[in-house]
């Protein structure tokens, strides 16, 4: 996999420059509250769970699935609804999200697009995470329409991190599962 860190993908040559690429996010999403805001999560500490939580064949992918939120917000699923209603939800994901995504997983050493079996672990581990921080840790006064359905949370408590936790416990997290950081085997 690391053939697809190519000069033709415009993407770090270099393992310092794939560290540093990957460093600077890390630093961005430990500071981006999860929820809009309304969350002491931040996006890397969700990242990191999710990693944890996850099988090793999936740990990689899933420690990139939010990976494009500090460009792009963290938005909330209604949001994400309205935008699907208005017909502008597939535009962003198509032009804004993926593009974003794309150049962290060749980075990473990983498959584009990720492989469908994965995404499907993904998904369900996300909606159990998505759950377990409403439950504990999202204001409910400002996040009042979630409906988790029939998504059981974990059962563990979830604290917050501080932003230097979750950026340290996320790059270790790359540094450990990457392909082209050197790690992928946990």
């Amino acid at each position: 996999m690391l053939d697809l860190v190519s000069p033709e993908c415009g993407l770090p040559q270099t393992l310092g420059g794939r560290i540093a690429m990957f460093q600077a996010k890390a630093h961005a999403l430990s500071r981006l509250r999860r929820w809009n805001g309304a969350s002491d999560v931040t996006v890397a500490q969700h990242l990191v769970d999710a990693c944890d939580r996850a099988p090793l064949d999936v740990k990689s992918y899933i420690l990139l699935h939010d990976i494009e939120e500090d460009e792009t917000g963290d938005l909330i699923t209604p949001i994400k609804h309205r935008m699907r209603e208005l017909g502008i939800w597939d535009q962003f994901e198509t032009h804004v999200v993926m593009p974003i995504r794309r150049k962290f997983t060749l980075a990473a050493g990983l498959e584009w697009p990720c492989p469908s079996e994965i995404c499907a672990q993904i998904e369900e581990i996300d909606h159990r995470l998505k759950a377990t921080e409403y439950r504990d840790a999202v204001d409910q006064l400002v996040v009042r329409d979630f409906l988790p359905g029939k998504t059981q949370p974990y059962p563990e408590y979830m604290v917050p991190w501080s932003p230097q936790k979750a950026e340290t416990q996320f790059m270790d997290r790359v540094m450990r599962y990457l392909p082209a950081l050197g790690g992928g085997n946990g």
